[in-house]
């Protein structure tokens, strides 16, 4: 029977032991690491300010806004509501829809309504909307069906929209 070196047994044990207790994969405590943005929720309010400038009652108006809105990258799509006086019109309008926008230029639309004397119009309403970070300028078309008077409405406005929830990945 062949006799082993005195330092075999040893340099065995280190390796079992190394292997046993050492190298391993990494277990990082924070998730790896990612260049770009990840995508996100976002739940936005603020108010809305502005005038109606043409075809319809000339005034001023004021009121809110409220958002939810998926961001991915430079693109976002979500939903909307407002809701707003209209000293012109001497009305209450509330607009709600689907909203799309990428980097600075956002679209909007979908149903609106106003209610003013005791009667309550229904319509559609289009908006763009050009941004730079909370604050937004835009200008907003609606048109009424079976409106009485000022079945169309041309609006300039701006809007301050703060982010009031998000939810990364």
């Amino acid at each position: 029977m062949l006799q082993a070196a005195p330092g075999w047994r040893l340099a065995v044990a280190v390796a079992v032991a190394s292997l046993a207790f050492g190298a391993r994969p990494a277990a990082a405590d924070d998730p790896p690491f990612t260049i770009g943005s990840q995508p996100s929720w976002l739940l936005l309010g603020g108010v809305t300010t502005g005038g109606t400038v043409a075809l319809g009652d000339r005034g001023a108006f004021v009121g809110g806004e409220l958002s939810l809105a998926r961001l991915r990258e430079s693109s976002f799509a979500g939903i909307y509501a407002d809701g707003y006086y209209d000293w012109g019109a001497h009305g209450t309008y509330a607009t709600a829809g689907l909203e799309l926008g990428h980097r600075y230029v956002g679209v909007d639309g979908g149903v609106a309504l106003r209610f003013d004397n005791m009667t309550t119009d229904v319509g559609a309403t289009a908006r763009i909307t050009v941004g730079l970070g909370v604050v937004g300028v835009y200008a907003r078309y609606a048109h009424f069906w079976d409106a009485m008077t000022n079945e169309d409405v041309l609006q300039v406005g701006l809007v301050i929209k703060l982010p009031l929830w998000t939810r990364g990945p």
